[in-house]
This record gives C-alpha cells, sequence and structure tokens, in this order.
C-alpha cells in the first residue's frame, strides 16, 4: 500500500489532519483505514486495495466536513 507523502502541502496536512480527527485514536488496523482514506481524498488511488463500504461513508462524512469553512478555518485557520 502507498505511504502519505513526505512533503505535504497545505491542501494535503487538511486532508490528513481531518480524516485523523474523524476516527480520533486509531488502532494499527484503523490506521490504516485512515492512510487509504487520507490517499483516497488525496486522488492518489493508483495501487490502493478497493474501499469497504465503512470506509465510503467515512469518506463522505469527511468530505462534507472539508466543505464546511468553520471545520476547515478551525485547522490553523486554513481556507
Amino acid at each position: 500500500m502507498r505511504r502519505l507523502p513526505i512533503k505535504r502541502t497545505a491542501k494535503q496536512n487538511l486532508i490528513i489532519k481531518s480524516v485523523e480527527d474523524y476516527f480520533g485514536e486509531a488502532n494499527p488496523e484503523e490506521r490504516k483505514s485512515v492512510v487509504k482514506i487520507a490517499l483516497w481524498l488525496m486522488k492518489r488511488k493508483r495501487r490502493l486495495p478497493e474501499l469497504t463500504e465503512e470506509e465510503k461513508e467515512a469518506i463522505s462524512v469527511i468530505q462534507a466536513n472539508l466543505s464546511d469553512k468553520t471545520y476547515r478555518f478551525s485547522f490553523n485557520g486554513v481556507k
């Protein structure tokens, strides 16, 4: 499976923070989902396994959160 980018843009940092915020304290199994969902939202889907139904639901909730201006601003004032 792919890894998260090392040199991240502001948008990538926002996506990673919002996914981690959604999952909270993640155990090692959930950590794999965190990485997979973050990569999916960054449009880096190549070589990723298929998403489960739970992960698809999480993506829709996270996308809704990211579209909210107040939620985005709560992470270090990112617009």
